[in-house]
């Protein structure tokens, strides 16, 4: 089976036109029996359609929502029919290209008579799993929700003389029976001893302990979008969370290491024990590259570029992909360069992620991480106050790395390039909180500004020089492997231009300073900044 998609069209388009758009027509062939060409609902540009790699060209200025939207609709529908394919590989005929992709655009025309069959609650949320587009985190966190469900069902089951065939239907559920899922889920913890039966038919990896009130809020809200879901596509009238209050999460003062902490880290001799030594080098190494645990396991050898590591988030992958990019510094390279003899493509011979947060508690108590931080009882909601180390775990790798670099740089926008957040977002700006340096920086704001002694003027001549924004620029192009002619053509600029700037000829100019945000994901703001700072330094001078 080979699948490419292509532009078909008598029209002729000139070379400058950029904003006329045609149907990307696909052609599927199959041995020398079946080429059939068929029109998607992707409108293109021709003269951005790179044919030979199946994408938006690369090198061509244009907006990239488009070309996220393009390349991503791209892919879907390769992989639909590569699914369709193995499922149906023994009764493809000349109309089968035809109906597989009326199916990717038409998909509950040819489930709507499966689903009327069985509206149970759990058959919908599998088959809303398998028709929203989730990336495959949010589907496994969605699983773990469906497998409480099921555990709920089975409780009813037990419990119950007048309901042993209990089972949850999504026109049943209303308010009542909502909040006697959240009690079971808040309290099945305690029934793990007394009907483990539960248990072996939906398996729950989690440790006995009660669930905190954020956990449940996330659930419900999972099972909220769901029955939205469903209404919207017709599969049901029911909208029992119209009642249903949910509370916004609650979350504590976010808690990270300093670089001193992580510099005693570093120093720890961990030479009796190669397991923590491993872990502490990854725990190391995370704080280093701000990614979540995830994605730093699915790291290989080949996400290495340039002196970097660059990923594409798995959280976002379906929803918003945009790749990563984190410079790599001496410590990750040591740590690197640590295991770069061994087998396999993984950066690192990886234990599992419980055993991971497992140690990296061992970890830091044995480095003296001890010092009483205070945080947020997730069951109870009351503060509590704990010693370093027992609260340490892979995600504070990631708040290390983002709670860091913000009290370095207060820059949000800048961090978020490195971290991939939405630098607007809640979850953003619980990652950071100031630390008393910058708590007492604060307050000496709020100082007298009458009756001071006048500061005697420091004599003494400092040392200082000035950084000119084409210095950064021209670490970033050697780092990011561009040379100013490609850069130029990417931001709509001059070759010349560039050389001016990175031979500190001439200043940053907005224009310019926006088209590199766009293409090296630094801000334009971060780069005027730099131009007036400079520049005020030579005046003073």
């Amino acid at each position: 089976m080979t699948i490419r998609f292509l532009i078909r069209t008598s029209v002729k388009f000139k070379p400058t036109d950029l904003e006329s758009k045609v149907p990307l027509s696909l052609r599927f062939k199959e041995g020398t029996s079946i080429d059939k060409f068929l029109v998607t609902k992707i409108l293109v540009n021709p003269n951005l359609w790179d044919s030979k790699n199946q994408q938006i060209k690369s090198r061509m200025v244009c907006d990239e929502e488009m070309r996220q939207m393009v390349d991503t609709e791209v892919t879907a529908i390769r992989r639909f029919f590569e699914d369709a394919y193995q499922h149906d590989r023994d009764n493809i005929d000349k109309n089968w290209p035809k109906l597989i992709l009326d199916k990717y655009y038409n998909p509950l025309k040819y489930k709507q008579e499966t689903v009327e069959e069985k509206k149970t609650l759990l058959s919908l949320y599998d088959y809303y799993l398998e028709m929203h587009p989730l990336s495959d985190i949010r589907i496994r966190n969605n699983r773990v929700v469906m497998r409480v469900l099921q555990r709920y069902e089975l409780f009813v089951r037990l419990t119950h003389p007048r309901k042993r065939k209990f089972t949850l239907y999504i026109d049943d559920v209303d308010q009542t029976m909502l909040h006697d899922i959240w009690k079971y889920v808040k309290n099945e913890h305690i029934y793990r001893d007394n009907y483990p039966e539960l248990f072996e038919a939906a398996p729950e990896k989690r440790p006995s302990k009660p669930r905190g009130e954020n956990t449940l809020i996330d659930y419900f809200c999972k099972i909220r979008t769901f029955f939205r879901w469903c209404y919207d596509n017709g599969l049901t009238q029911n909208r029992p969370f119209d009642k249903f209050h949910l509370d916004e999460p609650v979350y504590g003062t976010p808690v990270f290491i300093t670089l001193e902490e992580r510099d005693k880290l570093l120093d720890t001799d961990f030479s009796d024990d190669a397991r923590l030594a491993l872990q502490r080098d990854i725990f190391v190494f995370q704080t280093l590259i701000g990614c979540r645990v995830s994605d730093l396991y699915a790291l290989t050898r080949d996400n290495i570029i340039n002196d970097a590591v660059e990923y594409i988030a798995g959280k976002t992958v379906d929803g918003n992909p945009r790749t990563i990019r984190v410079p790599l510094n001496s410590i990750s390279h040591a740590i690197l360069d640590r295991y770069k003899n061994r087998e396999g493509k993984s950066l690192f011979p990886f234990t599992t992620q419980q055993d991971y947060n497992e140690d990296i508690k061992e970890v830091f108590k044995r480095a003296g991480l001890d010092r009483m931080v205070t945080i947020l009882n997730p069951t109870t909601r009351r503060q509590e106050q704990k010693k370093l180390y027992e609260v340490a775990s892979s995600h504070m790798a990631r708040r290390t790395f983002v709670g860091n670099l913000y009290l370095e740089t207060k820059d949000k926008g800048l961090v978020a390039t490195l971290s991939g957040h939405d630098p607007n977002s809640d979850a953003f700006n619980r990652y950071w909180a100031p630390n008393e340096e910058v708590r007492q920086e604060m307050m000496e704001k709020l100082e007298r500004v009458t009756d001071k002694k006048p500061v005697e003027p420091n004599t003494t001549k400092q040392a200082f020089t000035p950084v000119h924004p084409g210095s950064i620029l021209k670490r970033q192009l050697e780092s990011h492997g561009y040379n100013t002619r490609d850069l130029s053509m990417l931001i709509g600029s001059t070759p010349e231009a560039l050389e001016s700037i990175i031979a500190e000829q001439k200043a940053m100019t907005d224009n310019i300073a926006q088209g590199l945000e766009m293409v090296l994901g630094v801000s334009a703001g971060m780069w005027m900044n730099l131009q007036r700072a400079y520049d005020q330094a030579i005046k003073s001078e």
